[in-house]
């Protein structure tokens, strides 16, 4: 893994002009390219940090949650995932039972559990289901 370099007079030889300005104790004198050794600097850090993370993230699925076909995670009951028709038709569940809104209601100051307009339909037919040992 490579690390981060922190002397500004080190860099590539790309990023050294070609013609000497001068010489100084035996030595010449260059121009460096200050903006490519900024780039360098940042593909430097861009290299590290890709080191460092993961390149891929895995959705993690909670229970009851799939992946549908066009890469979306829904609820397993979701209209995309059971279809729109079988989502929207209503199925009474087992261990219950079906009474009107007003038996609903006692049964409610009961104690019982009990869904009121569990086919979401208000105003026509109307009921209530009783559930478990209360029926």
């Amino acid at each position: 893994m490579s690390t981060l370099k922190l002397d500004n007079l080190y860099t590539h030889s790309k990023n050294v002009g070609q013609e000497p300005l001068g010489f100084f104790c035996g030595s010449y004198i260059v121009t460096l390219n200050k903006q490519a050794m900024a780039e360098d600097e940042h593909l430097e850090v861009c290299r590290v940090v890709d080191a460092a993370i993961p390149n891929t993230i895995t959705a993690e699925l909670l229970p009851g949650e799939v992946i549908c076909s066009d890469g979306i995670v829904r609820r397993g009951t979701a209209s995309e995932v059971v279809g729109y028709d079988e989502f929207h038709t209503y199925k009474q569940p087992e261990d219950t039972r079906k009474v009107t809104i007003a038996e609903g209601r006692e049964f409610a100051k009961a104690g019982a559990l009990v869904t009121f307009r569990p086919d979401r339909v208000v105003g026509q037919g109307e009921f209530a289901l009783v559930h478990g040992e209360a029926q």
